[in-house]
Protein backbone atom coordinates (compact mmCIF):
# COMPACT_ATOMS: atom_id res chain seq x y z
CA UNK A 1 0.00 0.00 0.00
CA UNK A 2 2.88 1.88 1.02
CA UNK A 3 4.29 1.96 -2.54
CA UNK A 4 1.31 2.78 -4.36
CA UNK A 5 0.42 6.04 -2.05
CA UNK A 6 3.93 7.50 -2.73
CA UNK A 7 2.96 7.68 -6.27
CA UNK A 8 -0.50 9.49 -5.80
CA UNK A 9 0.97 11.90 -3.44
CA UNK A 10 4.50 12.56 -4.58
CA UNK A 11 3.88 15.61 -6.74
CA UNK A 12 2.43 17.65 -3.36
CA UNK A 13 5.55 17.18 -1.41
CA UNK A 14 8.23 17.12 -4.28
CA UNK A 15 9.65 20.72 -3.93
CA UNK A 16 7.63 22.52 -2.32
CA UNK A 17 7.12 20.17 0.80
CA UNK A 18 3.54 20.53 1.01
CA UNK A 19 1.75 18.08 3.34
CA UNK A 20 -1.91 17.75 2.62
CA UNK A 21 -4.62 15.45 3.47
CA UNK A 22 -6.55 13.04 0.64
CA UNK A 23 -9.48 15.68 0.06
CA UNK A 24 -6.79 18.60 -0.25
CA UNK A 25 -4.36 17.16 -2.89
CA UNK A 26 -7.88 16.51 -4.83
CA UNK A 27 -8.35 20.28 -4.71
CA UNK A 28 -4.78 21.08 -5.32
CA UNK A 29 -3.94 18.69 -7.50
CA UNK A 30 -3.70 21.00 -10.66
CA UNK A 31 -2.06 23.60 -9.67
CA UNK A 32 0.35 21.46 -8.01
CA UNK A 33 1.13 19.96 -11.60
CA UNK A 34 1.75 23.49 -12.92
CA UNK A 35 4.12 25.08 -10.40
CA UNK A 36 6.08 21.58 -11.03
CA UNK A 37 5.57 21.85 -14.47
CA UNK A 38 7.00 25.55 -14.11
CA UNK A 39 9.79 24.94 -11.90
CA UNK A 40 11.56 22.20 -14.33
CA UNK A 41 11.67 24.46 -17.42
CA UNK A 42 14.43 26.48 -15.52
CA UNK A 43 17.84 25.13 -13.72
CA UNK A 44 16.68 26.48 -10.60
CA UNK A 45 13.84 24.01 -10.43
CA UNK A 46 16.10 21.18 -10.56
CA UNK A 47 18.90 22.57 -7.91
CA UNK A 48 15.61 22.52 -5.43
CA UNK A 49 13.96 19.97 -6.24
CA UNK A 50 17.55 17.84 -5.74
CA UNK A 51 17.69 19.57 -2.39
CA UNK A 52 14.23 18.65 -1.45
CA UNK A 53 15.71 14.73 -1.87
CA UNK A 54 18.37 15.91 0.23
CA UNK A 55 15.70 16.72 2.64
CA UNK A 56 14.60 13.68 2.72
CA UNK A 57 17.53 11.89 3.46
CA UNK A 58 18.11 13.66 6.41
CA UNK A 59 15.00 13.25 7.92
CA UNK A 60 14.69 11.67 11.67
CA UNK A 61 12.76 8.50 9.51
CA UNK A 62 16.19 7.48 7.36
CA UNK A 63 19.72 9.11 8.10
CA UNK A 64 18.26 11.82 10.63
CA UNK A 65 18.13 9.84 13.09
CA UNK A 66 17.02 5.87 12.42
CA UNK A 67 19.42 4.58 10.36
CA UNK A 68 22.35 5.97 12.27
CA UNK A 69 22.02 6.84 16.09
CA UNK A 70 18.50 5.29 17.20
CA UNK A 71 17.20 2.42 15.18
CA UNK A 72 20.18 0.57 13.65
CA UNK A 73 22.38 1.55 16.40
CA UNK A 74 20.04 -0.42 18.77
CA UNK A 75 19.87 -3.35 16.40
CA UNK A 76 23.42 -3.14 16.76
CA UNK A 77 23.62 -3.54 20.24
CA UNK A 78 25.45 0.21 20.50
CA UNK A 79 23.12 1.08 23.69
CA UNK A 80 22.15 -0.82 27.06
CA UNK A 81 18.33 -1.89 27.26
CA UNK A 82 18.39 -0.15 30.69
CA UNK A 83 19.20 3.49 29.07
CA UNK A 84 16.82 3.40 26.21
CA UNK A 85 13.72 4.68 28.52
CA UNK A 86 10.76 5.15 26.43
CA UNK A 87 12.04 4.32 23.37
CA UNK A 88 9.66 1.07 22.50
CA UNK A 89 11.19 -0.08 19.65
CA UNK A 90 14.34 0.26 20.23
CA UNK A 91 14.13 -1.56 23.69
CA UNK A 92 12.04 -4.24 21.34
CA UNK A 93 14.70 -4.54 18.53
CA UNK A 94 17.25 -5.69 21.64
CA UNK A 95 14.83 -7.82 24.14
CA UNK A 96 12.88 -9.45 21.40
CA UNK A 97 9.54 -10.02 22.86
CA UNK A 98 6.73 -11.68 20.56
CA UNK A 99 4.12 -9.44 19.89
CA UNK A 100 5.44 -5.72 21.44
CA UNK A 101 8.63 -6.41 19.08
CA UNK A 102 6.54 -6.76 16.01
CA UNK A 103 4.14 -3.85 16.80
CA UNK A 104 6.42 -1.53 17.89
CA UNK A 105 9.15 -1.79 15.20
CA UNK A 106 7.17 -2.60 12.51
CA UNK A 107 6.08 1.24 13.23
CA UNK A 108 9.83 1.99 12.74
CA UNK A 109 10.65 0.02 10.13
CA UNK A 110 7.46 1.57 7.76
CA UNK A 111 8.99 4.91 8.03
CA UNK A 112 12.08 3.83 7.18
CA UNK A 113 10.54 1.67 4.04
CA UNK A 114 7.85 4.54 3.19
CA UNK A 115 10.47 7.54 3.47
CA UNK A 116 13.11 5.68 1.70
CA UNK A 117 10.46 5.05 -1.33
CA UNK A 118 9.41 8.24 -0.95
CA UNK A 119 13.11 9.25 -1.88
CA UNK A 120 13.77 7.47 -4.12
CA UNK A 121 10.20 7.99 -6.09
CA UNK A 122 11.31 11.62 -6.27
CA UNK A 123 14.84 10.72 -7.75
CA UNK A 124 12.70 8.91 -10.41
CA UNK A 125 10.29 12.12 -11.18
CA UNK A 126 12.97 14.27 -11.34
CA UNK A 127 15.25 12.11 -14.01
CA UNK A 128 12.12 11.53 -15.97
CA UNK A 129 11.81 15.34 -16.30
CA UNK A 130 15.74 16.52 -16.44
CA UNK A 131 16.06 13.35 -19.19
CA UNK A 132 14.19 16.16 -22.18
CA UNK A 133 15.28 19.28 -20.64
CA UNK A 134 17.94 20.90 -23.17
CA UNK A 135 21.58 22.08 -21.64
CA UNK A 136 21.36 25.68 -21.80
CA UNK A 137 19.03 26.08 -18.89
CA UNK A 138 21.54 25.36 -16.25
CA UNK A 139 24.15 27.44 -15.73
CA UNK A 140 27.31 25.23 -16.31
CA UNK A 141 27.55 22.83 -19.30
CA UNK A 142 28.35 20.11 -16.61
CA UNK A 143 25.51 20.45 -14.10
CA UNK A 144 22.99 18.85 -15.89
CA UNK A 145 25.27 15.74 -15.67
CA UNK A 146 25.72 16.28 -12.11
CA UNK A 147 22.18 16.59 -10.94
CA UNK A 148 21.58 13.36 -12.74
CA UNK A 149 24.66 11.76 -11.21
CA UNK A 150 23.20 12.58 -7.76
CA UNK A 151 19.84 11.73 -8.31
CA UNK A 152 20.61 8.17 -9.24
CA UNK A 153 23.65 7.99 -6.86
CA UNK A 154 21.00 8.41 -4.24
CA UNK A 155 18.70 6.26 -5.77
CA UNK A 156 20.88 3.31 -5.53
CA UNK A 157 22.21 4.35 -1.84
CA UNK A 158 18.23 4.54 -0.93
CA UNK A 159 17.69 0.71 -2.49
CA UNK A 160 20.66 -0.95 -0.88
CA UNK A 161 20.08 0.48 2.81
CA UNK A 162 16.57 -1.13 2.01
CA UNK A 163 18.20 -4.22 1.01
CA UNK A 164 20.30 -4.55 4.15
CA UNK A 165 17.64 -4.17 6.27
CA UNK A 166 15.03 -6.32 4.97
CA UNK A 167 16.53 -9.16 3.01
CA UNK A 168 18.71 -11.83 3.78
CA UNK A 169 22.79 -11.01 3.27
CA UNK A 170 24.71 -12.48 -0.15
CA UNK A 171 26.54 -14.38 2.28
CA UNK A 172 23.63 -16.94 3.07
CA UNK A 173 22.90 -18.08 -0.05
CA UNK A 174 19.67 -16.53 -0.39
CA UNK A 175 18.74 -16.38 -4.06
CA UNK A 176 15.24 -15.51 -4.19
CA UNK A 177 12.73 -12.59 -4.30
CA UNK A 178 13.75 -8.76 -2.40
CA UNK A 179 12.59 -5.69 -2.75
CA UNK A 180 11.45 -3.75 -5.91
CA UNK A 181 14.09 -1.31 -7.38
CA UNK A 182 11.91 1.36 -8.66
CA UNK A 183 13.18 3.56 -11.82
CA UNK A 184 10.37 4.89 -13.09
CA UNK A 185 7.69 7.59 -12.06
CA UNK A 186 4.98 7.22 -12.04
CA UNK A 187 5.09 3.23 -10.80
CA UNK A 188 2.04 2.23 -9.36
CA UNK A 189 2.52 -1.46 -8.48
CA UNK A 190 5.92 -2.16 -8.96
CA UNK A 191 7.13 -5.36 -9.21
CA UNK A 192 9.78 -7.15 -6.55
CA UNK A 193 13.28 -8.13 -7.83
CA UNK A 194 15.30 -10.69 -7.03
CA UNK A 195 18.42 -9.99 -4.72
CA UNK A 196 21.12 -10.24 -7.61
CA UNK A 197 18.83 -8.20 -9.51
CA UNK A 198 18.71 -5.24 -6.70
CA UNK A 199 22.85 -5.62 -6.62
CA UNK A 200 23.07 -5.18 -10.41
CA UNK A 201 20.70 -2.31 -10.81
CA UNK A 202 23.04 -0.67 -7.20
CA UNK A 203 25.93 -1.18 -9.19
CA UNK A 204 25.13 0.26 -12.37
CA UNK A 205 23.58 3.41 -10.74
CA UNK A 206 26.54 3.72 -8.63
CA UNK A 207 28.94 3.45 -11.45
CA UNK A 208 27.22 6.13 -14.08
CA UNK A 209 27.25 8.29 -10.92
CA UNK A 210 30.79 7.52 -10.28
CA UNK A 211 31.64 8.33 -13.72
CA UNK A 212 30.26 11.60 -14.27
CA UNK A 213 31.20 12.65 -10.59
CA UNK A 214 34.53 12.41 -11.28
CA UNK A 215 34.50 14.94 -13.70
CA UNK A 216 32.51 17.31 -11.63
CA UNK A 217 34.41 16.69 -8.41
CA UNK A 218 38.11 16.63 -9.95
CA UNK A 219 38.18 18.40 -12.89
CA UNK A 220 36.10 21.03 -12.54
CA UNK A 221 35.72 21.79 -9.00
CA UNK A 222 38.43 20.36 -7.43
CA UNK A 223 40.91 23.00 -5.99
CA UNK A 224 44.34 21.23 -4.02
CA UNK A 225 45.43 24.39 -2.19
CA UNK A 226 41.57 24.29 -0.43
CA UNK A 227 42.23 20.78 0.56
CA UNK A 228 43.48 21.45 4.03
CA UNK A 229 41.08 19.91 7.18
CA UNK A 230 38.12 22.10 7.07
CA UNK A 231 38.01 22.65 3.65
CA UNK A 232 38.03 19.03 2.43
CA UNK A 233 35.19 18.14 4.52
CA UNK A 234 32.82 21.53 4.32
CA UNK A 235 33.89 23.44 1.79
CA UNK A 236 34.51 21.18 -1.26
CA UNK A 237 34.31 23.07 -5.30
CA UNK A 238 34.17 26.36 -4.06
CA UNK A 239 36.98 27.23 -5.94
CA UNK A 240 36.05 30.22 -8.68
CA UNK A 241 33.47 28.66 -10.73
CA UNK A 242 33.57 31.95 -13.14
CA UNK A 243 36.22 33.64 -15.00
CA UNK A 244 35.19 37.03 -13.38
CA UNK A 245 35.74 35.32 -10.01
CA UNK A 246 32.61 35.20 -8.98
CA UNK A 247 30.86 31.98 -7.90
CA UNK A 248 27.38 33.30 -8.91
CA UNK A 249 23.96 32.82 -7.25
CA UNK A 250 24.17 29.13 -7.07
CA UNK A 251 27.23 29.20 -5.16
CA UNK A 252 25.80 26.94 -2.01
CA UNK A 253 24.69 24.31 -4.66
CA UNK A 254 28.17 24.13 -5.77
CA UNK A 255 29.74 24.10 -2.16
CA UNK A 256 29.87 21.63 0.83
CA UNK A 257 30.24 18.74 -2.12
CA UNK A 258 31.20 15.99 0.90
CA UNK A 259 27.62 16.09 2.26
CA UNK A 260 26.08 15.58 -1.16
CA UNK A 261 26.77 12.18 -3.38
CA UNK A 262 29.95 13.07 -4.86
CA UNK A 263 32.55 11.18 -6.51
CA UNK A 264 34.52 10.08 -3.60
CA UNK A 265 31.13 8.70 -2.02
CA UNK A 266 29.76 6.78 -4.75
CA UNK A 267 33.21 5.34 -5.20
CA UNK A 268 33.27 4.02 -1.74
CA UNK A 269 29.43 2.88 -1.86
CA UNK A 270 30.91 0.61 -4.98
CA UNK A 271 33.30 -1.05 -2.13
CA UNK A 272 30.74 -1.38 0.28
CA UNK A 273 28.19 -2.99 -2.23
CA UNK A 274 30.60 -5.43 -3.27
CA UNK A 275 31.89 -6.08 0.13
CA UNK A 276 28.26 -7.21 0.28
CA UNK A 277 28.18 -9.41 -2.34
CA UNK A 278 31.87 -11.08 -0.94
CA UNK A 279 33.46 -10.09 -3.82
CA UNK A 280 36.37 -8.37 -1.65
CA UNK A 281 38.59 -8.31 -4.60
CA UNK A 282 36.53 -6.27 -7.05
CA UNK A 283 36.41 -3.48 -3.48
CA UNK A 284 39.77 -3.29 -3.28
CA UNK A 285 39.95 -1.81 -5.99
CA UNK A 286 37.70 0.70 -5.96
CA UNK A 287 39.19 1.14 -2.31
CA UNK A 288 42.84 1.18 -3.78
CA UNK A 289 42.03 4.34 -5.89
CA UNK A 290 40.62 5.87 -3.00
CA UNK A 291 43.29 5.54 -0.49
CA UNK A 292 46.46 5.61 -3.25
CA UNK A 293 44.84 8.79 -4.98
CA UNK A 294 43.48 10.77 -2.29
CA UNK A 295 43.80 9.73 0.93
CA UNK A 296 46.65 10.10 3.56
CA UNK A 297 49.31 10.74 1.02
CA UNK A 298 47.45 11.66 -2.27
CA UNK A 299 46.17 14.30 -3.33
CA UNK A 300 43.18 15.27 -1.31
CA UNK A 301 43.35 15.05 2.44
CA UNK A 302 40.76 12.21 3.47
CA UNK A 303 42.62 11.02 6.38
CA UNK A 304 42.02 10.34 10.21
CA UNK A 305 40.92 13.30 10.87
CA UNK A 306 41.68 16.17 13.80
CA UNK A 307 40.04 14.60 17.14
CA UNK A 308 42.01 13.67 19.06
CA UNK A 309 42.32 13.85 23.21
CA UNK A 310 41.73 17.51 24.37
CA UNK A 311 41.52 18.58 28.03
CA UNK A 312 38.85 20.77 26.57
CA UNK A 313 35.97 17.76 25.26
CA UNK A 314 34.66 20.92 23.78
CA UNK A 315 36.72 20.77 21.14
CA UNK A 316 36.46 17.05 20.62
CA UNK A 317 35.39 16.19 16.91
CA UNK A 318 32.82 13.81 17.44
CA UNK A 319 32.56 13.05 13.53
CA UNK A 320 35.68 13.12 12.95
CA UNK A 321 36.34 15.06 10.17
CA UNK A 322 37.95 14.08 7.58
CA UNK A 323 36.85 10.98 7.65
CA UNK A 324 33.73 10.55 6.35
CA UNK A 325 33.04 10.19 2.36
CA UNK A 326 29.85 11.24 1.89
CA UNK A 327 27.02 12.81 4.82
CA UNK A 328 23.74 14.01 4.76
CA UNK A 329 23.07 17.09 6.86
CA UNK A 330 20.28 18.10 9.58
CA UNK A 331 20.87 21.35 11.58
CA UNK A 332 18.63 19.83 14.23
CA UNK A 333 20.71 16.83 14.81
CA UNK A 334 21.36 17.68 18.10
CA UNK A 335 18.00 18.88 19.60
CA UNK A 336 16.38 15.78 17.90
CA UNK A 337 19.27 13.98 19.84
CA UNK A 338 18.98 15.73 22.79
CA UNK A 339 15.07 15.42 22.86
CA UNK A 340 14.98 11.68 22.78
CA UNK A 341 18.24 11.21 24.71
CA UNK A 342 17.44 13.77 27.70
CA UNK A 343 20.24 13.30 30.37
CA UNK A 344 19.85 10.29 31.21
CA UNK A 345 19.20 7.69 28.21
CA UNK A 346 21.26 6.72 24.78
CA UNK A 347 23.79 5.46 26.55
CA UNK A 348 26.27 3.09 25.37
CA UNK A 349 27.15 -0.73 27.09
CA UNK A 350 29.42 -0.68 29.15
CA UNK A 351 32.79 -0.41 27.27
CA UNK A 352 35.61 -1.88 29.47
CA UNK A 353 35.20 -5.32 27.92
CA UNK A 354 34.74 -4.12 24.16
CA UNK A 355 38.19 -2.06 24.67
CA UNK A 356 40.23 -4.52 27.03
CA UNK A 357 43.82 -3.69 27.43
CA UNK A 358 43.45 -0.41 24.99
CA UNK A 359 41.12 1.37 27.70
CA UNK A 360 44.50 3.79 28.46
CA UNK A 361 45.67 4.73 25.18
CA UNK A 362 42.56 4.70 22.49
CA UNK A 363 41.03 8.14 21.90
CA UNK A 364 37.75 6.48 21.05
CA UNK A 365 37.30 5.29 25.33
CA UNK A 366 39.35 8.16 26.61
CA UNK A 367 37.81 10.67 25.27
CA UNK A 368 35.34 10.42 21.78
CA UNK A 369 32.85 8.64 24.20
CA UNK A 370 32.85 10.32 27.17
CA UNK A 371 34.28 8.57 29.73
CA UNK A 372 34.90 11.24 31.74
CA UNK A 373 31.43 12.53 32.54
CA UNK A 374 30.40 8.86 32.63
CA UNK A 375 28.02 9.23 29.85
CA UNK A 376 29.23 6.86 27.74
CA UNK A 377 27.89 9.18 24.86
CA UNK A 378 29.59 10.16 21.54
CA UNK A 379 27.23 13.43 20.88
CA UNK A 380 28.28 16.26 22.23
CA UNK A 381 27.90 20.04 22.85
CA UNK A 382 28.91 22.63 24.67
CA UNK A 383 28.14 22.84 28.03
CA UNK A 384 27.62 26.65 27.72
CA UNK A 385 27.37 28.05 23.73
CA UNK A 386 29.68 31.14 24.78
CA UNK A 387 32.82 28.63 26.09
CA UNK A 388 35.81 29.53 24.78
CA UNK A 389 34.25 31.17 21.44
CA UNK A 390 36.90 32.74 20.80
CA UNK A 391 38.79 29.57 19.77
CA UNK A 392 38.44 29.02 15.79
CA UNK A 393 38.80 25.39 16.50
CA UNK A 394 35.91 25.21 19.03
CA UNK A 395 33.12 27.34 16.84
CA UNK A 396 33.76 25.12 13.80
CA UNK A 397 33.46 21.89 15.44
CA UNK A 398 30.38 23.09 17.14
CA UNK A 399 28.81 25.42 14.22
CA UNK A 400 29.50 22.65 11.42
CA UNK A 401 29.44 19.55 12.75
CA UNK A 402 27.03 19.01 14.95
CA UNK A 403 24.47 18.48 11.97
CA UNK A 404 26.57 15.91 10.24
CA UNK A 405 24.98 12.71 9.04
CA UNK A 406 27.32 10.43 7.96
CA UNK A 407 27.01 7.87 5.63
CA UNK A 408 29.99 6.35 4.36
CA UNK A 409 33.50 6.74 6.77
CA UNK A 410 37.32 5.87 5.79
CA UNK A 411 38.05 3.64 8.47
CA UNK A 412 35.43 1.09 6.29
CA UNK A 413 37.45 0.85 4.00
CA UNK A 414 40.20 -0.03 5.72
CA UNK A 415 38.04 -2.68 7.22
CA UNK A 416 37.01 -4.33 3.82
CA UNK A 417 40.49 -4.06 2.52
CA UNK A 418 41.72 -6.12 5.85
CA UNK A 419 38.91 -8.90 5.30
CA UNK A 420 40.20 -9.08 1.73
CA UNK A 421 43.63 -10.02 2.82
CA UNK A 422 42.68 -11.59 5.79
CA UNK A 423 40.58 -13.79 3.56
CA UNK A 424 43.89 -14.36 0.77
CA UNK A 425 46.05 -15.54 3.95
CA UNK A 426 48.08 -12.57 3.86
CA UNK A 427 47.62 -12.40 7.87
CA UNK A 428 50.59 -9.70 8.12
CA UNK A 429 49.84 -7.70 5.54
CA UNK A 430 46.13 -7.70 6.88
CA UNK A 431 47.57 -6.83 10.12
CA UNK A 432 49.58 -3.69 8.44
CA UNK A 433 46.29 -2.48 7.28
CA UNK A 434 44.28 -2.40 10.62
CA UNK A 435 46.93 -0.93 12.47
CA UNK A 436 47.08 2.21 10.23
CA UNK A 437 43.50 2.80 11.91
CA UNK A 438 44.53 1.71 15.56
CA UNK A 439 47.38 3.94 15.16
CA UNK A 440 45.37 6.91 14.34
CA UNK A 441 43.07 6.07 17.25
CA UNK A 442 46.31 5.66 19.42
CA UNK A 443 46.67 2.03 20.01
CA UNK A 444 49.94 0.93 20.87
CA UNK A 445 48.83 -3.32 21.49
CA UNK A 446 50.31 -5.32 18.99
CA UNK A 447 47.91 -7.05 16.46
CA UNK A 448 48.46 -10.51 17.33
CA UNK A 449 46.52 -13.40 14.90
CA UNK A 450 47.66 -16.82 14.01
CA UNK A 451 44.36 -17.26 11.67
CA UNK A 452 41.99 -15.68 9.90
CA UNK A 453 39.10 -16.19 12.73
CA UNK A 454 41.74 -14.87 15.13
CA UNK A 455 42.06 -12.04 13.09
CA UNK A 456 38.81 -11.61 12.22
CA UNK A 457 37.85 -11.48 15.74
CA UNK A 458 40.16 -8.70 16.49
CA UNK A 459 38.95 -6.58 13.62
CA UNK A 460 35.27 -6.94 14.24
CA UNK A 461 36.33 -5.73 17.74
CA UNK A 462 37.55 -2.76 15.89
CA UNK A 463 34.77 -1.92 13.74
CA UNK A 464 32.46 -2.18 17.20
CA UNK A 465 34.74 0.32 18.43
CA UNK A 466 34.71 2.77 15.71
CA UNK A 467 30.81 1.77 14.41
CA UNK A 468 29.87 3.05 18.39
CA UNK A 469 26.41 4.95 17.38
CA UNK A 470 26.95 5.59 13.40
CA UNK A 471 24.10 2.97 12.38
CA UNK A 472 26.88 0.42 10.56
CA UNK A 473 27.74 -2.30 13.64
CA UNK A 474 24.59 -4.36 12.74
CA UNK A 475 25.52 -3.81 9.06
CA UNK A 476 28.50 -4.87 8.94
CA UNK A 477 28.04 -8.13 11.55
CA UNK A 478 24.89 -9.21 8.85
CA UNK A 479 27.35 -8.69 6.07
CA UNK A 480 29.57 -11.52 7.75
CA UNK A 481 26.60 -13.46 9.29
CA UNK A 482 28.40 -12.80 12.01
CA UNK A 483 27.18 -15.25 14.74
CA UNK A 484 28.33 -12.80 18.01
CA UNK A 485 27.50 -9.65 18.74
CA UNK A 486 28.78 -7.10 21.90
CA UNK A 487 26.43 -7.01 24.04
CA UNK A 488 28.40 -5.21 27.12
CA UNK A 489 29.39 -8.14 28.44
CA UNK A 490 32.79 -9.52 28.59
CA UNK A 491 31.42 -12.93 26.76
CA UNK A 492 30.04 -11.93 23.36
CA UNK A 493 26.45 -13.06 22.77
CA UNK A 494 25.02 -15.66 20.37
CA UNK A 495 22.87 -14.03 17.70
CA UNK A 496 19.40 -15.08 17.33
CA UNK A 497 18.36 -16.68 14.63
CA UNK A 498 16.74 -14.29 12.20
CA UNK A 499 18.25 -11.59 14.02
CA UNK A 500 19.98 -9.77 10.43
CA UNK A 501 16.81 -9.83 8.71
CA UNK A 502 13.73 -7.78 9.25
CA UNK A 503 10.33 -8.31 8.08
CA UNK A 504 8.76 -6.05 5.47
CA UNK A 505 6.39 -3.46 7.16
CA UNK A 506 2.75 -5.08 7.44
CA UNK A 507 1.63 -1.97 5.69
CA UNK A 508 3.06 -3.45 2.62
CA UNK A 509 2.41 -7.17 2.17
CA UNK A 510 -0.96 -6.77 3.42
CA UNK A 511 -1.13 -4.69 0.20
CA UNK A 512 -0.04 -7.65 -1.74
Amino acid sequence: MIMKKLSILFLVSFVFFIHTSCNEWLDVRSKEEILQEDAFKQGGGYRSALVGIYRLLADQKLWGKELTWGFASAAGRNYSVSSLGNSAAYRAVMEGKGSTYERYIDAVLAGIWETGYNAIANCNNLLKNIETTDNSIFVFPWERDMIIAEARGIRALVHFELLRYFVAAPITGYKGVAIPYVRDYPELSPLYNTLDEVLEFIIEDLEFAREKLRYVDVDCLFEPNIMSYISTYLFQGIQNLLEDGNYGNGFGFFSKRVTRMNYWGATALLARVYSYKRDNAKAVEYIDELLDEWAVEGEGNFEFGWYQYDSNPNKIDGKRCPEPLLCFWNKNNMDNYKTVAGTNYMKMNTLNSLFGADINTDYRYIALYDQKNRDYRVWKEPNDPAYDITSYQTRTFMTHFSGLLPVIELPELYYIKCEYLAEQGLLNQAAETLKMVKDSRGIVSPIVADDYNSFMEILINDATRDFLTRGQTWHYLKKLNWPVIYDGKPVLMEVPEGYYVFPIPESETNFY
